[in-house]
């Protein structure tokens, strides 16, 4: 596995108040929120697996929707961000 990370974004729809707490304490472990329901993190290989595992427990699949966007390196010129907040740093190489 890569020690790259991605930027990755993880938006969520949850019907129950307690599988979205539960979710956002393991989404807060892993990201920043930068949307009520959407979070941006730039994660390894292993780490997205590591919280796709810890989210899906949080789930119930038959209500609950959670999407993890993985975006390539080449496509990070493309974020556009309208209005107030800025892209999630990545921290660990000190890059945008």
């Amino acid at each position: 596995m890569s020690d790259l990370s991605y930027f990755t974004v993880i938006a969520y729809d949850l019907a129950c108040d307690k599988r979205r707490r539960a979710l956002v304490r393991v989404l807060e472990s892993f990201g920043e929120r930068a949307q009520e329901s959407v979070f941006e993190a730039w994660l390894t290989d292993q780490e997205r697996k590591k919280m796709e595992i810890k989210a899906y427990r949080c789930l119930d699949a038959s209500a609950d929707r959670l999407a993890i966007y993985v975006l390539p390196k080449i496509d990070r010129e493309a974020i556009v961000i309208l209005g107030s907040g800025e892209l999630t740093k990545d921290f660990t190489y000190g890059i945008l």
